[in-house]
C-alpha cells in the first residue's frame, strides 16, 4: 500500500512528516522493519518502512545523511523515527537531502504508542489492504474472462476497463496501431490522441514495459498523463494505454489494468493460436500439392476450395523470401527460441499480405521453408503482366522503408491446371535464385516469359494425355525394358539435334545400335523420324511428359 494511505490511518493520527512529502504517493510500503543494528541498512529491502527510537544513529549523527541515500538506494518506502527517545536532532542539510531524494522522514515522538505496537498494527493494515486487493483482482479477471467466454470482443472489454478506471482507454498492437479504443474516443475532440498516443509508443525503444508516460499540452490537462501495460504475449502483441488523471494511479486502478492486460494477452494467444492451426493446415495442403502428392485434379480442387482453387482458372505462383538470412548467431538463437522465430515468420506473413491486399489481385498466401507462396489468380481478359511486375517492384520499395524489411519476388509460368503449381513453384524458385546470382536485392524476376511448356500448360492436362499417349501408343506395346530404351534413344536423338554419333556418345553405344533402335521405332510407329512435323509431333510430347507425371495412369 502507499505510505500515504499507511500514514493516514488512525494509528499513526499524530505522526509528522518531517520531510520527503512528494514521495508519500509514490513509495509502496511492502514490510515493516523495526530491527535496531548499526549495518541496518544492509538487512533493508525495496518497500520497507524502517520504525526506530533512534538508537543506531545516536552516536553517528553525522552519518544521517549517508544513512539516508542507503535507504534510497534500496527503495526503503521511508524512516519512521522518535528523536526524542535519545535527543537526536536532524540536521537542516539531511532534511533538504530527503526532500531532493523525495525520501520521507515521519517524526513518531508524538505517538505514545511503543514500535512493538505500530509494528503490529501496520503489518496487519497492510495484510488487510493486500487481501482487498488480491480479492478485488480475483473479482476483476473473472469479469474479463466472463465476458470472453461470452464471446465479447476486445472493444467490450477496453470499454469495461475505462469505465472502471473512469478514463480514456486505447488498445495498440505490435505496430502501434490502435486496434480497440473506449467509448471516449467516439467525440471528435478527442480524435487526435491516438495519433499523438502512437507516434509517442513509436519513440520508445527496447521491449514495452509498464511505465508512465506524459504528453505534451496539445489536449486538455486531464489527459496528458497516461499508464501503459503491456500485453504480455511470446509475440508481444501491443500494450493497453490508460489517461488517468490522476497521478500516481491508485493500487486498484493498478491492478484492474494489469488484469485487463492479462485477460486479453490469453485471448490473443488463444486466437494466434487457431490461427496458426489454421494456417498448417493451409501450409500442409500447398506442399502437398507443390512435391506431388494429391494425385488427382479432383482431390486438389476438393482440398482446396477453401482457399479459392477453381477448375480451369489461369494462375500464376509467386515465391517472395527475404533478402537477408539470419546470421549464425542469429540461427543458433532461433534454434533456442522456436516460438520467437514462429512470431518473426508470422510478422512477415502479415506484411506481406497487406502489401499484396492493395494490389487489387484475388490471391491467397502460404508459407513453405524459407519463403512464402503467393497464389495469384489470374483475370482472363485485362491481366497486364508488365504492370504487375512493377506493383510487385513498388511493394518491394514500401516494405524496405516502412519496415525495413527486404523482399524478392520470383514468378513461375501461368497455368490452368492446379496440378501445375509445383512447376510453376520450381519456375518462381528458378527465377529467385537468377536474381540472387546477378547480386540483386528486392527485385522482381520472371522465369523465361514464354515457352513451349507455358503454352502446353493452357491445355487441359485430358488432352495433353489423349496426345501423349497417341503418340507413343506404339512403344507403350512393348515389354518395359525394350520400351524403356526406345523412348531413352529416341529422346537423346531428338536432343543432338538427330546427330547418330552425338547420340551414341550421349547413352554410351555403339552408332549401329542408335541406327537399329531408330529404325525399330520407325517401323513400329510408322514415321520417319526426321520428318520436320514428325519430329515436332516426337519433340512435342516429350515436352508434355513432365506436366503428366502427377496423373494417375
Amino acid at each position: 500500500m502507499l505510505l500515504n494511505d499507511l500514514l493516514t490511518s488512525s494509528i499513526f493520527l499524530n505522526a509528522e512528516v518531517i520531510a520527503g512529502r512528494d514521495g508519500l504517493l509514490t513509495r509502496d510500503v511492502s514490510s515493516i522493519n523495526i530491527m535496531d543494528a548499526p549495518d541496518i541498512v544492509t538487512f533493508l529491502k525495496q518497500g520497507d518502512l524502517l520504525l526506530t527510537n533512534g538508537y543506531i544513529l545516536k552516536d553517528r549523527q553525522e552519518n544521517l545523511t549517508e544513512f539516508i541515500i542507503g535507504m534510497h538506494s534500496k527503495g526503503c518506502a521511508g524512516l519512521a523515527i522518535k528523536t526524542k527517545r535519545f535527543a537526536i536532532s536532524i540536521p537542516q542539510e539531511v532534511l533538504e537531502e530527503a526532500d531532493r531524494l523525495r525520501f520521507p522522514i515521519i517524526e513518531l515522538s508524538m505517538i505514545e504508542t511503543t514500535l512493538g505496537e505500530l509494528f503490529q498494527q501496520s503489518i496487519s493494515l497492510i495484510l488487510e489492504n493486500k487481501t482487498h486487493e488480491l480479492h478485488y483482482a480475483l473479482t476483476i479477471h473473472k469479469q474479463f474472462s466472463d465476458m470472453i467466454m461470452q464471446g465479447n470482443g476486445l472493444e467490450r472489454i477496453v470499454d469495461k476497463l475505462a469505465d472502471l478506471l473512469a478514463a480514456p482507454v486505447l488498445l495498440f498492437n505490435r505496430k502501434h496501431q490502435v486496434s480497440a479504443s473506449s467509448h471516449h474516443f467516439d467525440s471528435v475532440h478527442m480524435e487526435q490522441l491516438p495519433v499523438i498516443a502512437a507516434k509517442a509508443l513509436a519513440e520508445l525503444s527496447g521491449p514495452l514495459s509498464a511505465m508512465s508516460l506524459c504528453f505534451p499540452p496539445i489536449l486538455t490537462s486531464q489527459h496528458r498523463q497516461a499508464e501503459l501495460f503491456p500485453i504480455q504475449t511470446y509475440r508481444h502483441d501491443g500494450c493497453l494505454l490508460a489517461f488517468i488523471p490522476t497521478y500516481p494511479p491508485s493500487s486498484l486502478s493498478s491492478l484492474a489494468l494489469e488484469q485487463a492486460a492479462h485477460v486479453i494477452g490469453l485471448e490473443m494467444t488463444k486466437k494466434q493460436a487457431v490461427k496458426e492451426r489454421s494456417r498448417r493446415y493451409k501450409n500442409e495442403f500447398f506442399s502437398d500439392l507443390i512435391e506431388g502428392y494429391i494425385a488427382t485434379e479432383q482431390e486438389a480442387l476438393h482440398r482446396g476450395s477453401k482457399y479459392g482453387l477453381q477448375a480451369d482458372a489461369a494462375s500464376l505462383l509467386i515465391v517472395a523470401r527475404p533478402d537477408q538470412p539470419p546470421s549464425q548467431g542469429q540461427r543458433m538463437l532461433e534454434t533456442v527460441m522456436e516460438e520467437r522465430l514462429s512470431a518473426d515468420r508470422d510478422a512477415l506473413y502479415e506484411i506481406l499480405k497487406a502489401e499484396f491486399l492493395g494490389l487489387d489481385v484475388t490471391f491467397v498466401m502460404f508459407t513453405k521453408n524459407d519463403g512464402f507462396g503467393v497464389l495469384v489468380k489470374q483475370p482472363s481478359a485485362c491481366w497486364n503482366e508488365v504492370l504487375f511486375v512493377k506493383q510487385l517492384e513498388r511493394a518491394a520499395e514500401r516494405m524496405y522503408e516502412s519496415d525495413q524489411i527486404s523482399f524478392s519476388f520470383g514468378i513461375g509460368n501461368p497455368f490452368n491446371n492446379v496440378l501445375d503449381i509445383g512447376m510453376s513453384y520450381k519456375e518462381a524458385q528458378k527465377a529467385l535464385q537468377a536474381g540472387y546470382q546477378l547480386k540483386k536485392q528486392r527485385f522482381v524476376q520472371s522465369y523465361q516469359t514464354m515457352d513451349v511448356s507455358r503454352l502446353l500448360r493452357m491445355l487441359p492436362q485430358e488432352e495433353l494425355r489423349l496426345f501423349y499417349d497417341e503418340v507413343f501408343k506404339a512403344l507403350f506395346n512393348k515389354e518395359e525394358n525394350d520400351q524403356n530404351e526406345l523412348l531413352r534413344t529416341l529422346r537423346a536423338f531428338y536432343d543432338h539435334h538427330c546427330q547418330i554419333i552425338d547420340t551414341a556418345k550421349a547413352l554410351f553405344v555403339h552408332r549401329n545400335t542408335v541406327i537399329y533402335r531408330l529404325e525399330k521405332c520407325e517401323k513400329l510407329t510408322g514415321r520417319r523420324l526426321k520428318d520436320p512435323l514428325e519430329s515436332l509431333r516426337f519433340r512435342m510430347a516429350f515436352a508434355i511428359e513432365p506436366m503428366l507425371k502427377t496423373l494417375p495412369l
